[in-house]
């Protein structure tokens, strides 16, 4: 039975191959949660979305800020236009010193000589600069980027929450698995000199040898349980040490121990829990969505307005044709008023409004389940801290009684028998008492998880 209590808070955790290092690192709580937050490789992704939303925004922002482009155009003609401007008076072909008929200036007229039309090669550069004056899809999609950044935020938030907790556990368990390790051990030795005292009163006759192989059994099950332990405290070593993102070859060593800790899952740290749970980081984040859920529909909204946009071009030829009639700088607004889209502009806006209902449905009623799950953790804590009062109680007494029993065997006031019974219960209250802190540790995380602490 108490081999079944000793190992109970134990459960879960995961056995991972260890190694000896030369140089150990010696971590309190916080320590081992702030290295795990600046290692931890969960934690250091949520960090990149965090940069990657962040970058968004600028790019979301740059969107509404003047943009200019510049293009190269080569173009080669295989056929150019030409164009001619008819027949021309060549005053030189007039004869000179006698009088001009009407024959000769008949006879003066030229053909004009063809003029073409563009060149057959050349190239054309283009300059051409925006500026969104008004949108409205731009206007939301910016306040759209911003929640997304928030909404970010808030996850590398709940991963340093998880992280912390995580660790906190792991930790809590390996200070446990180590004190029931020293506790163990102590009980082997003391239950290792009692059998060699009964071995010696055994060959003097004082007592029957069946004594001394009854209490070298309770002590073989006592030295496996040790073992066991021992362990399974090297596995949760081994967790902690994965959850801090280290590497589990390296050694580490644990400062703060379990009266230290047990001060923070006092009942005092309660006092300044309040009713609200507005810093709950699960609700922040069904907050976020129902702040997108909003910006959605006033994204529909935004789709019946019109659009404004100025720009202004500059082109010029890198060799300038003989006739060029195309302007070489322009500017402009550019209107685009949606007219009609046969339904389809109002569909999406009813459907991003029933979206909208159904964010709002669901964040009331995570917050009703947040608060439910406060009362029952508040009164799991009680429940947990008036069993570790309890068992802590029964564990020293345990100790004593056991302690008392050793005294009387040595002085051949007990029998055998007393001091086995006294040893199993004894070690039984040790298993109460650890499970018991386990399930305080995890009732005062879990009520630190609902309050955001």
């Amino acid at each position: 039975m108490y081999r079944k209590k000793i190992v109970l808070f134990a459960l879960g955790a995961l056995v991972l191959h260890s190694g000896r290092g030369q140089e150990v690192q010696r971590f309190s709580l916080v320590e081992a949660q702030n290295h795990a937050i600046e290692n931890n490789a969960e934690r250091l992704n949520a960090l990149l979305d965090v940069q990657i939303a962040d970058k968004k925004v600028w790019e979301t922002t740059a969107l509404g800020l003047p943009q200019i482009e510049m293009s190269a155009n080569y173009q080669h003609q295989f056929s150019i236009p030409e164009i001619s401007f008819g027949p021309y008076l060549d005053f030189n072909a007039l004869p000179s010193g006698v009088p001009i008929t009407r024959e000769d200036i008949l006879n003066a007229y030229k053909p004009s000589p063809p003029m073409k039309i563009g060149l057959a090669d050349n190239t054309t550069i283009n300059i051409t600069a925006t500026q969104l004056v008004f949108s409205g899809p731009y206007i939301v999609g910016l306040q759209a980027s911003k929640a997304y950044k928030k909404m970010s935020e808030n996850a590398l938030q709940k991963a340093d929450r998880d992280i912390r907790s995580n660790v906190a556990q792991t930790y809590y368990t390996v200070l446990l698995l180590n004190e029931t390790v020293a506790i163990l051990d102590s009980s082997v030795s003391n239950l290792k000199r009692t059998v060699d005292d009964t071995k010696a009163m055994a060959k003097v006759g004082f007592v029957d040898d069946v004594v001394a192989d009854q209490l070298n059994v309770s002590l073989t099950m006592i030295e496996n349980s040790a073992t066991e332990t021992k362990r399974q405290y090297q596995s949760a070593q081994n967790l902690l040490k994965f959850q801090m993102g280290m590497e589990i070859s390296k050694e580490i060593a644990l400062s703060d121990n379990l009266e230290t800790l047990m001060v923070s899952v006092s009942p005092g740290t309660f006092s300044d829990i309040k009713s609200n749970l507005e810093s709950n980081i699960d609700l922040q984040i069904v907050a976020n969505q129902v702040e997108l859920s909003t910006l959605q529909l006033k994204l529909e909204k935004s789709n019946f307005l019109p659009n404004l946009a100025a720009f202004a071009t500059y082109q010029r030829y890198l060799e300038e044709p003989a006739l060029n009639f195309q302007p070489t700088t322009m500017a402009g607004l550019s209107l685009s008023i949606p007219l009609f889209s046969s339904g389809m502009r109002r569909a999406k806006m009813q459907q991003a409004k029933l979206s909208l209902e159904k964010s709002q449905n669901t964040y009331e009623q995570v917050k009703q389940g947040l608060e439910m799950e406060l009362a029952n953790a508040l009164a799991q804590y009680t429940t947990a801290w008036e069993k570790y009062s309890g068992e802590k109680e029964n564990k020293e007494l345990a100790n004593k009684v056991y302690q008392n029993y050793r005294v009387k065997f040595s002085k051949g006031m007990a029998s055998q028998q007393d001091v086995i019974q006294a040893n199993d219960k004894h070690l039984q209250a040790v298993g109460n008492y650890m499970a018991a802190v386990v399930e305080l540790f995890n009732a005062k995380l879990k009520v630190d998880k609902i309050i955001g602490n």
